[in-house]
């Protein structure tokens, strides 16, 4: 076992949901985007009124969309709300029925070939969970192209008070094992890690058992963001990610997720696509918990089985430093979502007109060694070139400086503002 930390960042003193993930009851509709991953969407192959099983193909295209529920699809429509603010298009069904019609394949996924492995994972949809789901088929050709000789597990969340992982480590472990195999035959390589969070020495001492002979076991110091690839390959192997726009696959290293190596096990052992997403719900909400949501589900149905427990000021899907703030809870559960966080009103941050004062606070945490105060307030005033000649796209907009701010300035969002025109004007 070794540790690992980064730079910079933010030590939260929050504590992370806890408690076992449980399932949570299917609603009486689902909506499945037809986009739920990066990329171009897929095509509808299914049409309103048709009669669908569960894990029947609804959508083709590079990452297949699978029905998540049995039923009747009641609406096949090319705007629906998307968690950033957009439309994309998207399949509604009625529920008639969550259970599979057959019982699944008891298949041994290590004896699958290379080929054989990645055209399951093509075929399931699988991405590579996060915000920015990747399609793993293409991940993993990728990094083969790129002649990777390592691979690291994240099991770190990312979020301050996000749960999923830390108990996926506990429920999960032979599934993890499993599909850390997979990905090392897949890959084609022999050194692998699973980063964790430091947690309780139980649990550590649990899990390195496990992945013992398959894995090295990193833990990582509660630091935010050390769970975004960028810095864990800096922090695991000492390898740096090149800016602005490299990836880690760049310096030798594959980083996939925890929840994603459990479902490269589960679909290659049952031959089925996942149809549901394992999140954390926190904040302002009276019972707090980790589940288990079919994809698809609206976020007020999971709201009202968590229980809101005051008037919501915001819906934050993912976490409060990186998630998307969202404008309807009709938009659904999908492989993009982690985590839900809903903000009362009294806890919404006021924005003030006050200028820098020079504090230092934002370059002290800024994780890639940047002048926060400095890039942000040439965006401010629509001096892009000279934000830029600070490395403006070098910021992997974490929040951290916008956190510490005692000016409460909106330092990200003036990043942001850079960056978008900037790709306008290149445009």
């Amino acid at each position: 076992m070794k540790t690992a930390t980064i730079k910079g960042g933010i030590e939260f003193k929050v504590e992370r949901v806890g408690g076992a993930i449980e399932t949570l009851p299917v609603p009486s509709k689902v909506v499945l985007p037809l986009k739920q991953h990066k990329g171009t969407a897929c095509k509808a192959v299914v049409k309103k009124g048709q009669e669908v099983k569960v894990g029947e193909l609804i959508g083709d295209g590079e990452v297949p969309i699978h029905a998540t529920v049995a039923g009747k699809v009641t609406e096949v429509t090319k705007r629906f709300p998307d968690i950033r603010g957009g439309y994309i298009p998207a399949i509604g069904i009625e529920v008639q029925g969550d259970a599979w019609d057959e019982d699944g394949s008891d298949l041994d996924p290590t004896s699958l070939s290379s080929n054989q492995a990645l055209e399951t994972i093509k075929k399931a949809g699988l991405v590579d969970y996060n915000i920015d789901a990747e399609p793993l088929a293409e991940k993993i050709n990728f990094a083969k192209t790129k002649g990777v000789k390592t691979l690291v597990i994240n099991g770190v969340d990312l979020e301050p008070g996000v749960g999923i992982c830390k108990q996926l480590l506990v429920e999960k472990r032979q599934e993890i094992v499993g599909g850390i195999k997979v990905l090392k035959n897949v890959l084609n390589i022999t050194n692998a890690y699973l980063a964790i969070e430091s947690t309780s020495a139980q649990v550590q001492a649990t899990i390195e058992g496990a992945v013992s002979g398959v894995a090295e076991l990193v833990v990582t110091s509660p630091k935010y963001p050390v769970g975004l690839p960028k810095f864990l390959v800096k922090a695991i192997t000492g390898k740096e990610v090149p800016s602005p726009h490299g990836r880690p696959e760049d310096v030798g290293v594959v980083v996939i997720g925890l929840e994603t190596a459990i479902s490269v096990w589960d679909a290659l052992k049952t031959n089925r696509p996942p149809i549901d997403k394992a999140i954390t719900v926190y904040g302002a909400v009276n019972n707090p918990k980790n589940l288990r949501v079919r994809i698809g589900t609206p976020l007020k149905h999971v709201l009202e089985y968590c229980g809101v427990s005051a008037e919501i000021g915001k819906v934050i899907v993912g976490g409060p430093m990186m998630g998307l703030a969202q404008y309807s809870l009709d938009i659904p559960v999908t492989k993009e979502v982690n985590a839900i966080f809903i903000q009362r009103e009294s806890e919404l941050t006021e924005i003030s007109g006050q200028k820098c004062i020079n504090c230092g606070w934002c370059v002290k945490v800024c994780p890639m060694r940047l002048l926060p105060h400095i890039i942000s307030s040439y965006c401010e005033v629509g001096m892009f070139e000279e934000a830029e000649s600070y490395n403006l796209s070098y910021c992997v907009e974490c929040g951290c400086c916008a956190y510490v701010c005692p000016a409460k300035i909106p330092l990200v969002h003036w990043i942001k503002y850079g960056k978008s025109q900037i790709k306008r004007e290149e445009r």
